[in-house]
């Protein structure tokens, strides 16, 4: 089970301490690691990221991320198969961009609009 949660934190790219971190677990837990992990372990593990295929963790079996149905998008979420998604960072940033981007083209029409103006009243 160390091996596979090894795994997962290579494809999330974060570190153990982080990991630990976010999950509440205690400092060095992935470390000590011998066989299995406690239910309580499991269940924090599992609340904090639900992409991740709880049965693969166990047992290695089947894909380490759950597969997601497109047909189940709705908004800012992904459901599907017991597990909701939200929007990734990534996402969120993409969103966060696209916003500022209209915000600044409607500035510049309105500096636009402006230099107009000013350059009626220099040819007066």
């Amino acid at each position: 089970m160390k091996e596979r949660l090894l795994k997962f934190l290579t494809y999330l790219e974060i570190g153990q301490t982080k990991f630990e971190e976010k999950t509440g677990l205690s400092r060095g837990l992935i470390n000590k690691i011998k066989g299995n992990i406690s239910l309580d372990t499991l269940q924090k593990i599992t609340d904090n990221y639900p992409e991740l295929n709880e049965n693969w963790l166990r047992t290695g079996e089947g894909e380490m991320i759950k597969q997601i149905n497109q047909n189940n998008v709705n908004g800012d979420n992904i459901h599907g198969h017991n597990v909701s998604v939200g929007k990734t960072q990534a996402d969120k940033l993409i969103d966060l961009l696209k916003t500022k981007d209209e915000q600044i083209s409607k500035s510049q029409e309105q500096i636009d609009r402006l230099i107009g103006i000013i350059e009626k009243f220099g040819n007066l």
